[in-house]
């Protein structure tokens, strides 16, 4: 494809495809690695930014399932734009994200691999900041029964996906509010209601979790 793109001039399309567990996520990284290797740019800064597109999508968008602990949960549409042999910008389009596997999974999967590794690599003082205890402390977490992938590190993984946000420009800031958010999602995940009487035989709720509205 790169060659006919290349002599020809024309534009390439390679679908990736197979079932859970077949390898289209590191089957895309070679191809990105290749295209990554012949380009004729002098500046490896857009190649390295494609590069480093893959952890940060894999830690908001694939997750262990029964067939496979690294399934990518969604699917996506990845341009990347030549010009004379140079790389010149990239365009990902992602679609079909499994929402609900962020309030639900079967068990023996996990959720999203971000929430395990933000709880696994956030320095002490920001775990404090926003309030985190362990994963099998959540309920969005613990539905699978295990937490943890066997030879998956989760700290390290945290500080791959640290060095791509950085690499693709997020500042301190944007990074601090996406984990606030993640943070919130967590505790909102544990927050329970109790039933209450109420007068002339009618019923209600109460939030039964003071700790998690805080």
């Amino acid at each position: 494809a790169y060659s006919r793109m290349a002599t020809l001039h024309e534009n390439q399309c390679v679908v990736i495809s197979g079932e859970s567990g077949a390898g289209k996520t590191e089957s895309t990284k070679l191809i990105m690695q290749y295209l990554a290797a012949v380009n004729k740019s002098s500046s490896n800064l857009i190649t390295e930014q494609i590069l480093e597109a893959s952890p940060l999508l894999e830690s908001f968008g694939n997750a262990k399932t029964v067939r496979n602990d690294n399934s990518s949960r969604f699917g996506k549409y990845l341009e990347v734009l030549f010009k004379d042999g140079v790389i010149t910008g990239a365009k990902i389009t992602e679609y079909l994200l499994e929402k609900s596997r962020i309030v639900t999974h079967a068990p023996e999967e996990r959720n999203y691999h971000v929430f395990y590794e933000m709880l696994s690599g956030l320095p002490e003082d920001q775990r404090q900041k926003f309030g985190l205890m362990s994963a099998e402390k959540y309920f969005y977490l613990n539905e699978g029964g295990s937490c943890i992938i066997d030879g998956k590190i989760d700290k390290d993984d945290y500080q791959s996906l640290m060095s791509a946000m950085q690499v693709l420009g997020f500042t301190s800031e944007e990074q601090d509010v996406i984990f606030k958010i993640i943070s919130s999602i967590l505790h909102l995940g544990n927050v329970y209601f109790h039933r209450k009487q109420l007068k002339h035989g009618q019923e209600g709720v109460e939030v039964g979790s003071d700790v998690e509205i805080k």
